[in-house]
Parts: structure tokens; C-alpha cells; sequence
């Protein structure tokens, strides 16, 4: 079931050009797969005019808080908060504004009353920008 950037806006907590994602691609239990358009110099998080790497983990974030909206089958984001990185590697130092869209991919290791941790990959068709795990906490 694709979902486009609408169905998105409802399920993170980000809206207008804070919310990264044009698009989930597929999803199941463990996956989720989405796109986003190749960043510009307007994009919100470019700094110096650039967008670094580091930003592809608030890809990977919404893409996870989508995802857990899905599995919830709920309309609107739960309160959560990112709260542990690990194993993080940047493969770029910034992430392109002509690398073309941006494939956000998402895997579930393990979800919780308390917290939900995923792995995470963003890349464009030609290179990898990031990877690693990230864990969200829910509020009580």
C-alpha cells in the first residue's frame, strides 16, 4: 500500500517542510520503505548551503514513527521522543541536492510498551548517505 505525503503529515509529529517524506513505498510488520524528494538549498535543515548527513537520521526517524503509526493503526503520531543512536555510520558528509530522491528504509528489531528500536538506511540510487539504529521512546 503506498501512502502519500498527506497520509505522512497525519502520522509524525512534523508538518510542512519539516515533514522529510513524499512517500511510503511498502510496509509490513517489520518494514517500511519511503521516499523523499532530493534536498534543495531551501530544504530545513541545510545549513551553509548544504544539507550535512547527519540529517538522514530525521529521515530514518519519521520514517519509524510512520511506520509505528501504521502498526497502531492510528491517524495522528504517538508521543515519542528519539532517544538513542548507535552504530551510526555517515557515508557522505552531506546529502546531495542532485543525487536524485531518497530511498529511507526502516527495519523492526523490537517494539515495547516503553520503546521501539529500528535499523535504519538512506541513500540515493547512486550512494549511501547513512545507516545504523535508532530507538524511540514513548511517553508514558
Amino acid at each position: 500500500m503506498t501512502i502519500a505525503r498527506v497520509g505522512i503529515e497525519r502520522r509524525v509529529p512534523h508538518a510542512g517542510t519539516m515533514c522529510l517524506l513524499d512517500s511510503v513505498t511498502s510496509w509490513d510488520a517489520q518494514h517500511i520503505a519511503c521516499s523523499a524528494a532530493s534536498p534543495s538549498e531551501a530544504h530545513p535543515l541545510a545549513r551553509g548551503g548544504i544539507v550535512p548527513a547527519v540529517a538522514a537520521i530525521e529521515y530514518a526517524a519519521q520514517a519509524a514513527a510512520v511506520h509505528g503509526a501504521l502498526l497502531d493503526d492510528q491517524a495522528g503520531p504517538r508521543d515519542g521522543m528519539l532517544a538513542k543512536l548507535s552504530d551510526v555510520d555517515l557515508h557522505s558528509a552531506c546529502i546531495p541536492f542532485d543525487g536524485g530522491p531518497l530511498a529511507v528504509r526502516a527495519e523492526l528489531i523490537s517494539r515495547g510498551t516503553a520503546a521501539c528500536l529500528y535499523t535504519f538506511v538512506v541513500a540515493t540510487e547512486r550512494q549511501p548517505i547513512a545507516s545504523g539504529r535508532l530507538m524511540v521512546a514513548f511517553a508514558p
